[in-house]
């Protein structure tokens, strides 16, 4: 898996940008603020067909323009592929806009271009997946397995918009008395699509349970207890039912995947409210190194690394552990200087970003 060449049109800071990325390891360099952790988003944007940063797509948008464009030339096991992702305003909605997608200059939905291209970021605020809230937890879930199964993001799609009905007839039932001939078909598309969705996320944490702690033996050179729980908000047929009276009265869909969350215990306390920073750090790093095996099992490649300014927040273990994999894949790397340690790397080539 590799990218070639980067193309931004009004993409946040930048305006008109061309980037030859064609080598093994590439260091993006320049001061804070020249945007580039700006091209690492629209690198991963382009692997999952959304921002990992921004609350809406909107906000990838340079706020003196009315479209930005993300495109790249990649390179997979299956061939050469020219990819585009294309965001526009919508004039009359403050925080709304439509997305458009090519593959190859073709017009193809979200769903079938995502996962076409891969890629891994860690960068110092993937702490928040710990201790932030239970959205940005399934965010991070939806962002690996949109990258790996062809009809994951489809079924949120379709799961989302069953959830979204099936609240406005709850809404209408508690307020009116009437929907209940409307509120089955919806139940039912919320349990189909619902069902594929946990299933998916069921695979993923067996795999990070299996491989987790060999991560972290490997970062931290000992054995350290360490689990990762799926709270799965289960859906099911049965729970629908129990769950009726009380979702009439909330007037929303209390059961499903739209209310899962995961929590990560370390040496038998909840990371997010008893670990270090530094624990974190470390468990965050070994998640983001089972991430990419995950990837690279389920798709049978290496997806490209980006790496957002880490290494100031890493220790000299934890720097050496991330040196070693560094030519396992493509790796994409942005600082605020050249780190010494990269001129001992063959295929490195440096970008300044000003």
């Amino acid at each position: 898996m590799k990218i070639s060449e980067l193309r931004l049109t009004n993409f946040r800071n930048h305006k008109k940008l061309r980037l030859d990325l064609d080598h093994d390891i590439v260091l993006l360099t320049g001061p804070n603020g020249a945007g580039k952790t700006n091209i690492l988003e629209a690198i991963y944007a382009l692997s999952t067909g959304k921002s990992i940063k921004a609350k809406y797509d909107r906000d990838m948008i340079n706020y003196t323009a009315q479209f930005s464009t993300a495109g790249a030339d990649i390179e997979n096991s299956s061939g050469k592929y020219l990819l585009e992702m294309q965001v526009i305003k919508e004039d009359d909605f403050s925080n709304i806009s439509s997305k458009k997608t090519k593959v190859n200059k073709v017009p193809k939905s979200l769903a079938s271009f995502s996962g076409i291209f891969n890629s891994v970021m860690f960068s110092p605020e993937d702490l928040n997946i710990i201790t932030g809230s239970p959205s940005e937890r399934r965010k991070y879930m939806d962002a690996i397995l949109v990258q790996t199964d062809k009809n994951y993001k489809r079924n949120v799609a379709a799961y989302l918009k069953a959830v979204r009905q099936r609240n406005k007839i709850l809404e209408k039932i508690a307020e009116e008395n009437r929907g209940w001939d409307e509120i089955e078909y919806w139940t039912k598309k919320c349990l189909e699509h619902g069902t594929y969705i946990q299933k998916q996320r069921v695979k993923l944490f067996d795999y990070f349970n299996k491989k987790l702690p060999g991560a972290i033996e490997k970062l931290n050179g000992k054995n350290t207890e360490v689990d990762i729980k799926y709270l799965m908000n289960e859906i099911s047929d049965e729970r629908l039912k129990k769950h009726e009276d009380n979702e009439i009265h909330a007037k929303t869909t209390l059961v499903g995947p739209h209310r899962d969350d995961f929590c990560i215990f370390h040496k038998n306390h909840n990371l997010a409210e008893f670990g270090s920073r530094g624990e974190q750090r470390s468990v965050m790093l070994a998640l983001k190194l089972c991430e990419i095996n995950y990837i690279e099992q389920e798709n049978e490649e290496r997806p490209v690394l980006l790496l957002d300014d880490i290494f100031s927040e890493l220790d000299e273990d934890h720097r050496s552990s991330v040196f070693n994999i560094l030519e396992q894949q493509q790796t994409i790397i942005t600082s605020t200087e050249s780190p010494d340690f990269l001129s001992s790397k063959g295929n490195t080539h440096e970008i300044k970003v000003l």
